[in-house]
């Protein structure tokens, strides 16, 4: 579900069971509540102090959003990604940084990502750009001017087959999961459910 400007955002439930999550992964879990990851700053539950966690413990009021995932077919497998999936190395050679969220690492890669807009962020680096240059960018990241670039591609897709000139290695919510010459992305709208308090909304 594509929520328009102004438009409410999931609804409020009664829940018992809710469990709050520390890596973006954890999502997948039934009945989420984000509170560290990527997925969390995008959607501003992250919680800094654990013992904040303690009061949410026995909580029953919840707001439950709908949320996007990305689906993966590598290598005939198919797996699931809910924050993102990085393709190759940040400071070398090809790469391509594929997001359902606006931060990759705590950083804010894609400024006009909006959670659950049934779209894959994506952001490739020329093979060409130099490990410099790289790292300049990863600097200029902290303060959303690593955008434009003559070596940085940043579109939105909702499927998009890819071929790599080399085996990759792919990892997928922060975790290596194996290299890949090619693979297939898609969204799948509303795969999950994730949960906030009723009141943070």
């Amino acid at each position: 579900m594509v929520i328009a400007k102004g438009e409410e955002w999931g609804e409020r439930v009664h829940k018992q069971g809710v469990v709050c999550t520390r890596s973006d992964h954890d999502v997948f879990s039934d009945l989420a509540f984000p509170v560290k990851g990527d997925i969390a700053q995008t959607i501003g539950s992250e919680l800094r102090q654990r013992s904040a966690l303690k009061q949410f413990a026995s909580r029953v009021e919840w707001h439950q959003l709908p949320f996007d995932v990305i689906e993966i077919d590598i290598d005939g497998a198919t797996l699931r990604a809910a924050a993102h999936i990085r393709i190759g190395h940040l400071l070398w050679g090809e790469c391509h940084l594929l997001c359902n969220v606006a931060f990759y690492r705590g950083k804010r890669v894609f400024a006009k990502s909006h959670p659950n807009d049934a779209k894959i962020e994506v952001l490739t680096m020329a093979c060409e750009m130099g490990i410099r240059q790289r790292l300049m960018s990863l600097v200029k990241v902290r303060q959303g001017s690593h955008l434009p670039h003559p070596q940085l591609t940043s579109r939105q897709v909702t499927d998009e087959h890819f071929h790599f000139h080399k085996l990759l290695p792919i990892f997928i919510d922060g975790k290596k999961i194996g290299k890949a010459a090619e693979l297939r992305i898609s969204v799948i709208a509303d795969a999950i459910n994730i949960y906030i308090p009723s009141d943070q909304k």
